[in-house]
């Protein structure tokens, strides 16, 4: 059975400009995640991992290239279409906590999930 492509990258790249100093931290990255699959990007500090997610989840815009969630070109999508975007398909685990301090943590946990209208499970 042949697996669904879920994300795919065409070309990639992201660079910054720095006190006039160019810096490429993505170049040219063709990339195919497949549906089910277990992805891990490693790196060191500052090889581009947090930039490529940011890219994925379309968060930051890439300086080139193409990237296809399912079939739907988010690097096409205008700010609202992103944060729908988001919202569906995108979650982050940070390494430092960050939560609604005044909100427990069980609903710190299920308030995104009402965002998009779904209902609580027990």
């Amino acid at each position: 059975m042949d697996k669904k492509v879920i994300i795919k990258t065409d070309k990639l790249s992201k660079s910054f400009s720095v006190s006039g100093k160019q810096y490429h931290i993505i170049k040219n990255l063709d990339l195919e995640i497949y549906d089910g699959d277990f992805t891990v990007i490693m790196g060191s500090s500052g090889a581009g991992k947090s930039t490529l997610l940011y890219a994925l989840s379309g968060m930051d815009k890439p300086s080139l290239g193409h990237i296809d969630y399912a079939g739907s070109e988010i690097t096409e999508m205008n700010d609202d279409q992103l944060a729908v975007f988001r919202r569906k398909h995108c979650g982050f685990v940070f390494q430092q906590v960050h939560l609604v301090d005044s909100m427990s943590i069980m609903d710190n946990a299920i308030s995104t999930g009402m965002l998009v209208g779904q209902k609580q499970k027990d």
